[in-house]
C-alpha cells in the first residue's frame, strides 16, 4: 500500500507545477481518492473548462493533482495555438489536450477515440464544455489502411491493437489519416499522437499530411511500444526526419526550444517542421500567458 501511495506523491513532488507547493497538491490527491468513485464527478479545472472524472481514469486524474499531467507538451500545445489553427488529437482518450485547444484557445479540433465507452467519455466532457461546435470526435482507430482492428478495451490509456484471440477485446474500424485529415485545412495544425506502438502505421497512413507544410508539428509518444507489432520507433522518428521534421525540448517558462539529438522513451517527442521553425519559435514568444495552479507560463 505504502510503496503504491508513493508512486503518485512523487510524481506530484516532482512535477514542475506542484514540486513548490507540494502539500497543496498532496491535499488534492487525498481528497480525491477519498471521494472518488466508479461513477463520474465533474470538477472545475482549467479556466472554465471542466472534467468528467472517475476513479478508474488515472491519465485525466492527473488534472486533478498537478494541473497539467503533460507539463512541456500541454503548454506547447497553449503557447502554439491560435483560435485559427487546427488541432487533431489521435489517441485522445476522455480528450483532456481536446479541451485545451478548443476550450482554451478556441481552434477547431478532430478528437479521435477508437474504445466505445471511452469515446462516450470524451463525448460527455465535450458537451459538458458545449464543445461540440468545435470539435469533431470519431470513434475509429487509425492505421495505414481501413479496415477492422481488435482493440484492448480495458486498459484506460493504454488500450491498443491486439490479435483476434486476445481477451477483452473490441472490434474497431479504421481508417487513414490521410483519409481523414481536412483538405481545406490551410492554417498551423498540430498533431498530438498517443497510440500505444502502433505510431508508425498511424503516420504512413498520412503521408500526404506529413508532406502538409501547414503541419507544423507534431507530439508524439514513443515508449518502446512499437516493438509488440514487429516496429521499432526508430522507425517513427526516421520517418518524420526524411518529412522534415526535427526533434525539440521545450522549456514553458522560457518559451525556448533547444535541438535533441534522441526522442524521449519516458515522456513524449516534439518534432518541429524544420523550415517553419522560427515561425513557431516566434509564436511561442508571443503567445498569451496562461494561469495553472497559481502558476503563471
Amino acid at each position: 500500500m505504502i510503496k503504491k501511495l508513493s508512486i503518485p506523491l512523487k510524481y506530484i513532488s516532482n512535477h514542475p507545477l506542484t514540486k513548490n507547493n507540494k502539500w497543496s497538491g498532496f491535499y488534492r490527491f487525498i481528497s480525491w481518492q477519498l471521494k472518488a468513485t466508479s461513477k463520474p464527478k465533474i470538477i472545475s479545472w482549467m479556466g472554465r473548462l471542466k472534467l468528467s472524472v472517475s476513479k478508474s481514469m488515472h491519465g485525466a486524474t492527473g488534472c486533478i493533482y498537478v494541473g497539467l499531467p503533460e507539463f512541456k507538451d500541454m503548454s506547447f500545445l497553449l503557447h502554439f495555438l491560435k483560435e485559427d489553427d487546427f488541432f487533431m488529437d489521435i489517441g485522445a482518450n476522455v480528450g483532456v489536450y481536446s479541451l485545451l485547444a478548443s476550450g482554451l484557445n478556441k481552434c477547431n479540433s478532430i478528437s479521435i477515440e477508437p474504445i466505445p465507452q471511452t469515446f462516450q467519455n470524451l463525448k460527455q466532457n465535450l458537451n459538458i464544455n458545449n464543445l461540440t461546435n468545435k470539435v469533431s470526435a470519431l470513434n475509429i482507430g487509425l492505421s495505414k489502411q481501413e479496415e477492422e482492428l481488435y482493440f484492448t478495451n480495458d486498459g484506460d490509456t493504454v488500450n491498443h491493437v491486439v490479435n483476434k484471440e486476445s481477451k477483452n477485446t473490441t472490434t474497431v474500424k479504421v481508417d487513414t489519416l490521410d483519409n481523414i485529415f481536412p483538405s481545406e485545412t490551410i492554417t498551423d495544425t498540430l498533431l498530438k499522437i498517443d497510440v500505444e506502438g502502433f505510431e508508425y502505421n498511424v503516420l504512413k497512413g498520412g503521408e500526404s499530411v506529413l508532406k502538409n507544410n501547414n503541419v507544423k508539428a507534431i507530439i508524439i509518444e514513443l515508449n518502446g511500444c512499437s516493438e509488440r507489432y514487429g516496429l521499432s520507433d526508430g522507425m517513427v522518428d526516421e520517418l518524420l526526419i526524411k518529412n522534415g521534421f526535427e526533434k525539440y525540448d521545450y522549456d514553458p517558462y522560457k518559451r525556448t526550444l533547444s535541438p535533441i539529438s534522441a526522442f524521449h522513451t519516458e515522456e513524449n517527442t516534439l518534432y518541429l517542421r524544420q523550415v517553419s521553425f522560427n515561425d513557431i519559435e516566434q509564436k511561442l514568444k508571443s503567445a498569451k500567458a496562461f494561469t495553472v495552479l497559481n502558476n503563471k507560463i
